[in-house]
């Protein structure tokens, strides 16, 4: 019994002493970091004190669950921040985890100003950074800023301005690295609060119409009122929202407190089904809400194929006009739809053309059924009844070219008459003249032989 005894203290004793080992062997093994702080770029070396063989090592510098190595004496070099580097370490005792806080200040300095940091939307922030503590003044430095907290590069400016739009707390940050480094880690990160609140102009909206639009521009009227004590000026709306692009809008110069007047906004709508919006009416925000209908949708190879089948038959129909028309059937007034359908289609080219093939597809289904109405009414045509009237008015040329033939014949004959007249009456003249010169000459030779007939004596006395 004594015996037996004596064999359980000794295990008791052994057992006692293993678990001694095993607490002495984790108390002997550490981790060292040399450097754990500074500033970033920080390279630093670990290695491992341990009174055991090290069988393997398994090192995770950053705390991310990753192994980073599976040195003993690794080197990693830190950016700035506070990191945790641990080692899985296995020895003959088994595997134990030791880590170690190193500690890395920012590589430089960096100072934002905003001003103003607060203020009423929208509210336009200028922005004016600054680096401080590098020792090479002529690094060149980059900017990244993110006004919007959207994880979208905003700005790569030093001293930017941007307005904030939408009323609340919202923290703007800046990203400045060297230029000429590869290393993630030369870059410092600021973060800086803006708070923006909302003007309460005492404006309200009364109602807006319409709320059912179209895939299309869309004409808004807002009846907008000034519930305040104050009059307001140049007030004028602006709708924002997704799927929306304004365009325009009317101002009114003047609302007098208790005053009711209308704004009319112009916008294109390029989303179909319900659309979620705001309208701004001098610098206070509205909800607003609109239902977009679904369009029908447009084949555009059918559309361009009943476009040519519709010219085809037009032009048929025009050809057709001009017989009837040359054959003096009463067709004048089916002209005017052949005109103006060649209009239509012409138009619907022109759409298909720039891909608006709604329109063009209303151009061409209201082109369709006119066409047919050409036709009917080209087929139904008439000829006028034939009355004396109407025979004169159809032959108005040839009676009137009759009358001209004997209106030409009959001014030759009188123009023949007057001339023979004029004839006989110049030569009737020339003969009594010339029968007055040989009676002139008779008489004067008679007076000459009467003279010498009479006696002397008679000729001395006289």
């Amino acid at each position: 019994m004594v015996k037996k005894m004596s064999v359980f203290k000794v295990l008791l004793f052994l057992m006692a002493l293993m678990f001694a080992f095993s607490a002495v062997a984790e108390e002997s093994l550490s981790l060292n970091a040399v450097p754990s702080s500074g500033k970033a770029p920080l390279e630093v070396t670990f290695n491992l004190v341990s009174s055991e063989e090290i069988l393997s090592v398994s090192w995770d510098f950053n705390g991310d669950g990753i192994e980073d190595s599976t040195e003993l004496a690794p080197t990693f070099v830190y950016g700035a921040g506070t990191h945790i580097a641990s080692a899985n370490v296995t020895t003959a005792s088994g595997s134990t985890i030791v880590s170690t806080t190193i500690t890395v200040d920012e590589p430089f300095s960096v100072s934002v100003i905003a001003v103003p940091s607060s203020g009423i939307a929208p509210l336009t922030v200028k922005f004016t950074a600054s680096v401080s503590e590098f020792p090479d003044k002529n690094t060149i430095f980059m900017y990244s800023w993110d006004f919007n907290n959207d994880g979208v590069v905003d700005s790569v400016e030093q001293n930017p301005s941007y307005t904030f739009e939408n009323v609340g707390d919202v923290v703007a940050q800046l990203k400045v690295r060297d230029a000429a480094s590869s290393f993630d880690g030369m870059e410092v990160s600021k973060q800086i609060p803006i708070t923006v609140s909302s003007y309460d102009s005492k404006i309200n909206i009364v109602s807006y119409f319409p709320t059912a639009l179209q895939l299309k521009e869309n004409q808004i009227t807002f009846l907008v009122s000034n519930e305040g004590p104050e009059p307001i000026k140049d007030i004028s709306a602006k709708v924002i929202g997704e799927g929306i692009q304004h365009l325009s809008s009317t101002t009114i110069s003047r609302l007098k407190p208790g005053e009711q007047d209308s704004l009319t906004v112009k916008m294109n709508v390029l989303k179909e089904g319900q659309l979620t919006a705001s309208v701004k009416i001098d610098e206070k925000i509205f909800p607003v809400t609109f239902a977009v209908a679904e369009q029908v949708r447009v084949n555009k190879e059918e559309l361009e194929l009943k476009l040519k089948e519709l010219k085809q038959k037009l032009q048929e129909q025009e050809d057709l006009y001009y017989e009837k028309k040359a054959e003096n059937y009463l067709v004048a007034e089916v002209f005017e739809n052949i005109k103006a359908t060649k209009k239509q289609l012409q138009d619907a080219q022109q759409q298909l053309l720039t891909n608006n093939l709604l329109e063009a597809k209303v151009n061409v289904d209201l082109a369709g059924p006119t066409i047919e109405d050409i036709a009917y009414r080209l087929g139904d045509a008439q000829k006028p009844k034939q009355t004396p009237l109407l025979w004169l008015k159809e032959n108005a040329v040839a009676i009137t070219s009759i009358i001209a033939a004997v209106g030409t014949l009959g001014g030759v004959a009188v123009k023949i008459s007057k001339g023979a007249q004029k004839l006989g009456g110049d030569v009737k003249e020339k003969f009594t003249a010339k029968k007055k010169d040989e009676k002139v000459e008779d008489n004067a030779s008679e007076a000459d032989d009467k003279s010498k007939d009479e006696p002397e004596e008679e000729k001395g006395s006289s």
